[in-house]
């Protein structure tokens, strides 16, 4: 039998029992991400690489059935009405979960040329945007960051879109096993970002605590924890933690 990888690390078939929270399929997850490169072993990167991980029904990923979760469970954001969200590289099933919740719900994406959506989806370069100062009490950045090199200024723009007391769910691809972030100054073309980062359009692997300093330095408030554990079933990444980001 196959050996399965779940969040880089190699498991014998003793996975928890699957059951999507999206769609309610129960069974075995499928295999999905790429792992053509050995940056993504060698440094142990969470978030990356092959993985059982996608459900064979809905085609959820485990990054999007975490911030599912987060929002439902933790947040649970069905129970207050009128919140504003905004949802950059939106995810297929959680963008429509959203908008049947959310009656100020926003999708956005900076390459829409280049991507098959469900629903509808506006053109938002994160660095910079047309929104308010406060307007979102949400916003969700799914694995996105990693892929801006100006990461510092989409950081700033997202703070001060958010509301005060707003949340901002802002997971990367992570390496705990290196002190410093993985970034090279000369690594320009895809095929060396592939073999420097593992993906063809990623700028650099993020260390969790410099991700952390990074947060904090434009004026987050940063909590990090992980609930893969709590809602085992939903077959969340054990190792992956939410990085949640307060506007305070």
């Amino acid at each position: 039998m196959e050996n399965l990888l779940l969040g880089n690390v190699i498991e014998s078939g003793n996975i928890s029992p699957f059951s999507c929270p999206f769609c309610g399929y129960n069974g075995s997850l499928d295999l999905m991400g790429a792992d053509r490169f050995p940056v993504l072993r060698t440094l142990k990167v969470i978030g990356a690489g092959r993985r059982a991980a996608r459900c064979p029904k809905c085609k959820s990923s485990d990054k999007e059935r975490l911030v599912y979760t987060y929002l439902k469970e933790i947040e649970k954001i069905e129970k207050t009405k009128g919140l504003s969200i905004l949802h950059i590289a939106p995810e297929s099933n959680l963008q429509i979960w959203l908008q049947s919740i959310s009656v100020k719900y926003i999708a956005g994406d900076a390459f829409l040329q280049n991507q098959k959506f469900i629903g509808k989806v506006q053109f938002v370069d994160i660095r910079q945007t047309e929104f308010c100062n406060n307007q979102f009490d949400y916003i969700i950045c799914n694995h996105v960051i990693c892929d801006i090199k100006e990461d510092k200024t989409a950081l700033m723009e997202i703070l001060r879109i958010l509301k005060t007391g707003g949340k901002a769910i802002l997971q990367v691809p992570i390496t705990k096993i290196l002190s410093k972030t993985v970034e090279y100054p000369n690594v320009y073309t895809k095929e060396e970002r592939e073999v420097a980062y593992g993906y063809g359009y990623h700028e650099r692997i993020y260390n969790d605590k410099e991700y952390v300093k990074l947060l904090t330095s434009v004026g987050f408030v940063v909590e990090v924890y992980n609930i893969s554990a709590r809602y085992n079933k939903n077959g969340l990444n054990p190792l992956e933690d939410l990085y949640i980001c307060k506007k305070k």
